[in-house]
């Protein structure tokens, strides 16, 4: 959102919205993406009609957003257009609040139990035996505990959570078939 905005908070967006059928345009990096079908559901739950831009990158829909092309856009953003007041963050499409951002509540907190499944995993070929997957594990663990990643982690602003073999398969799982069913429901994928 532009920092300039009228809109404090999501809630604000989607009242506008509310009123202003049609007008609620915004960008995100692809159509049928995470952020794309995220907007879509909470759209959707709230009754409000959208207009989807896609962009090639985020780049391409912050600019959008800077120059009043679009309302607002969902995805990555620069952090220093949001430290400098340029541009506004609303809600974040994660799991828990961003550290670097503690006041910027999650749609989950808002009300929108909508998985956001973004996340950057380490896999080994699922024949890999338990002992070695467990040695894995635990050198991960302990890696992420160091100082230099916690630290590279802020400085990137990113939220690291650890989750063992068997918690990321069952959220690969879920979420695969959360969105499977969206995809489906939205008419947006063939398989029956």
């Amino acid at each position: 959102m532009k920092g300039d905005a009228p809109f404090k908070s999501l809630k604000d967006l989607l009242e506008y919205g509310r009123h202003n059928p049609g007008k609620m345009t915004y960008g995100t990096n692809a159509p049928n993406s995470i952020s794309n079908l995220i907007v879509e559901q909470v759209a959707k739950k709230e009754k409000i009609q959208t207009k989807h831009i896609p962009f090639k990158a985020s780049p391409e829909y912050q600019a959008a957003v800077l120059g009043g092309h679009v309302l607002f856009a969902t995805g990555d953003f620069n952090y220093s257009l949001i430290d400098s007041g340029e541009l506004r963050l609303l809600a974040y499409l994660s799991e828990k609040r961003a550290a670097a951002y503690p006041q910027v509540p999650t749609l989950k907190e808002l009300g929108y139990d909508f998985p956001c499944p973004v996340f950057i995993a380490i896999m080994a070929p699922k024949a890999t035996p338990e002992e070695i997957v467990r040695k894995l594990e635990e050198a991960f663990a302990q890696a992420m505990r160091q100082p230099a990643f916690t630290n590279g982690i802020k400085e990137l602003r990113l939220t690291a959570s650890f989750r063992s073999s068997k918690e990321m398969t069952e959220y690969v799982s879920y979420n695969y078939d959360t969105f499977g069913k969206l995809l489906k429901e939205t008419g947006l994928s063939k398989d029956s």
